[in-house]
């Protein structure tokens, strides 16, 4: 089941994007996507890894780029927990919904 909210974020190069909630369906993570106004997806904000807890992900940062990400960060919809969580050859840092998104 997803979810498409009110809630946007203003990207550099994509303009407003609208975030789209989902669940993972093997063992209901957070997924969160941005799709542009033209209905299009724009990135893929969260990776599955392992069971979190509800509202925290692994963000997808090796999927996108360095501007995205600022502007996906930049928007105040997210804070960062400090943890790191490796995955293959690379890291991902975890990070948790502080804004009612719901």
């Amino acid at each position: 089941m997803s979810k498409e909210f009110g809630m946007k974020i203003k990207t550099t190069h994509y303009g407003e994007c609208i975030i789209k909630k989902q669940k993972y369906q093997n063992n209901g993570n957070l997924a969160l996507s941005l799709v542009g106004q033209d209905g299009f997806p724009v990135a893929t904000i969260t990776t599955n890894i392992f069971a979190m807890e509800e509202n925290t992900f692994c963000a997808n940062i090796h999927n996108m780029g360095h501007t995205l990400w600022n502007d996906i960060v930049g928007s105040g919809l997210f804070e960062s927990t400090g943890e790191w969580v490796p995955s293959g050859y690379a890291d991902y840092p975890v990070y948790k919904v502080i804004a009612d998104i719901d």
